[in-house]
């Protein structure tokens, strides 16, 4: 109940084996990590401090996860892995490194919090989970085979009404393909697997070098032709990946 601890403050995400990251949801009086406050997702470490608000948290992770542990973690995961077609987003800040450096750091975290609070909410409200904090962007995706498009749609709009606003100015990427999803329950994450994943990333960085701020893939544009109008950008060389690739502008 402190008047300096926000409705929705911060979260621990855990993601990866045994990576729990802390994120600030751009928070008035902001979350601290050992005296220090964040500007963007970071990685804790056992024994880290954690202020929010008056209240002082330490952060346990005495075990260190050994190999034999990891590999058994993974066993487990392949065994329970699904293949599904589904939807990934992949968002990120544009001319991050130089937008932090213009600013003060409590107006870079509180930028960066606010909106990867906003998104999650977009998201989340069309049945989209963030799978990824990425330090200045995340990676999303859709685990309902039978998503429709006119979910991913709404989606795309909402944030690009975002990207109106230009507080802050980010890009988003959306493709469609086939994913092995597997993990652990008592992890707390589902793991991403296959080439889809290299895929969207490429992309990503392909719409960043086109100066594109929305792409689609050209899965994801054949599933969403009659919901958002896009134009064509031609086709690419993605490094990593054999022939050329269609990409769209939205």
């Amino acid at each position: 109940d402190s008047p300096k601890v926000s409705r929705q403050h911060a979260l621990i995400h855990l993601q990866n084996i045994g990576e729990f990251w802390l994120i600030d949801f751009g928070s008035s009086n902001g979350t601290f990590l050992n005296k220090r406050r964040i500007h963007h997702p970071v990685r804790l470490s056992d024994g880290d401090q954690i202020t929010v608000g008056d209240s002082v948290f330490k952060f346990r992770q005495p075990e260190k996860i050994s190999e034999e542990y990891k590999t058994i973690i993974a066993q487990q995961t392949l065994r329970q892995v699904e293949n599904v077609s589904c939807w990934l987003l992949v968002a990120d800040i544009r001319n991050f490194t130089p937008l932090s450096r213009s600013m003060q750091s409590e107006g870079v975290e509180a930028l960066l919090g606010a909106w990867i609070s906003t998104c999650k909410e977009i998201i989340e409200k069309h049945n989209g989970v963030i799978n990824k904090y990425l330090g200045d962007g995340f990676l999303a995706y859709w685990p309902d085979a039978e998503t429709k498009p006119e979910e991913i749609a709404a989606v795309i709009y909402a944030l690009k009404e975002l990207q109106q606003k230009n507080t802050p100015d980010f890009r988003i990427v959306i493709h469609f393909g086939p994913v092995a999803i597997g993990g652990i329950a008592s992890m707390g994450e589902e793991s991403l697997m296959g080439k889809e994943m290299n895929l969207i990333f490429r992309m990503e960085k392909l719409a960043g070098s086109l100066g594109e701020l929305c792409g689609l893939s050209e899965p994801a544009h054949d599933k969403l032709v009659n919901l958002i109008p896009s134009r064509p950008l031609g086709e690419h060389e993605l490094k990593g990946f054999e022939g050329k690739y269609a990409f769209f502008a939205v």
